[in-house]
């Protein structure tokens, strides 16, 4: 007797305010949430958002002064956050130079990374153009939403005759969203796997599934003749002798071939992980010779 058993898989922000200046006031900034993809190989390995910082003259003195401008990162204790320290790292850039413009709070004041506008006499505005550079599209990050408010610190005058430095916290607002997505494949690089048990002188195989996620998933199976193998491609008549039972385990643990239900899987990573799909089949010492098959349809859905 001949039996082959086929495998198919599918894979399926606010603000906390401004500060009076001397010279100025900041409007506060809400970036466009960003989506990564650590899957996605074809993508770009960094992402650049262009924003705008609008100064606002504060006080009645009318005559042309300097800002000069870095963004601060509170490193603050949000788990789930953007900064430099954890979560995905931005670099802030402003446009009148390549220099990065970002510091911490913990540090001294590092005059030389800041951006520079000319707040022009009688003008009661003028804005900054920055960039907010995500540099590493490519970590192990896991799904959900990273959050951050940056604050605006700018001093008023020349290097020379600069102020004291006033802060607008909280004056930006970044979020990342990293979906939770998943890929599978069978033995390497497919879709479609096999086990044939030959003369049943084995009674169990198995086979790897390699899985790569962002966040947890569910596995579910779905068998085309109902969890057991057909004589021969046998439909409707028949007895006993002409099916095969057989139980399924993935990673050890069985499967119920309804489609429904489902075994909860915890993140695999950007690495991915390998389990077992393992099948074994009952005696079949009373079964008529012949082909038995059947065919198991794998599922693997991110759980949100």
């Amino acid at each position: 007797m001949k039996s082959v058993f086929m495998i198919s898989l599918s894979a399926a922000a606010l603000w906390a305010g401004t500060a009076a200046a001397q010279c100025a006031n900041v409007e506060p900034v809400i970036a466009p949430q960003v989506r990564l993809d650590p899957l996605d190989a074809a993508g770009p390995g960094e992402l650049m958002q262009p924003l705008v910082l609008s100064f606002h003259r504060a006080g009645v003195d009318t005559s042309a002064v300097t800002i000069r401008y870095q963004i601060v990162d509170e490193d603050s204790f949000v788990v789930s956050r953007v900064g430099l320290s954890q979560g995905p790292q931005l670099v802030w850039q402003s446009s009148d130079s390549t220099r990065d413009i970002g510091a911490f709070r913990s540090e001294a004041y590092p005059l030389l990374r800041t951006g520079q506008v000319t707040l022009g006499e009688d003008d009661q505005s003028v804005q900054a153009r920055l960039f907010m550079r995500l540099t590493d599209l490519r970590s192990d990050l896991s799904s959900g939403v990273y959050r951050e408010q940056y604050t605006v610190r700018y001093w008023c005058g020349d290097a020379d005759q600069a102020s004291l430095p006033y802060e607008a916290q909280g004056a930006i607002a970044v979020s990342v969203a990293v979906p939770n997505v998943l890929s599978a494949n069978i033995a390497g690089a497919s879709t479609r796997g096999e086990i044939d048990f030959m003369d049943f002188a084995v009674r169990e195989r198995e086979l790897q599934v390699s899985v790569r996620s962002t966040g947890p998933y569910r596995v579910t199976a779905r068998s085309q003749n109902g969890g057991v193998m057909l004589r021969d491609n046998l439909r409707g008549a028949g007895d006993q002798a002409d099916r095969i039972n057989y139980d399924v385990t993935f990673d050890n643990a069985a499967l119920s071939l309804d489609g429904a239900g489902g075994q909860p899987m915890p993140r695999a990573g950007l690495l991915g992980r390998q389990f077992s799909l393992g099948v074994t089949v009952g005696d079949v010492a009373a079964n008529r010779a012949g082909d038995y098959a059947d065919t198991i349809f794998l599922t693997l859905s991110p759980v949100n």
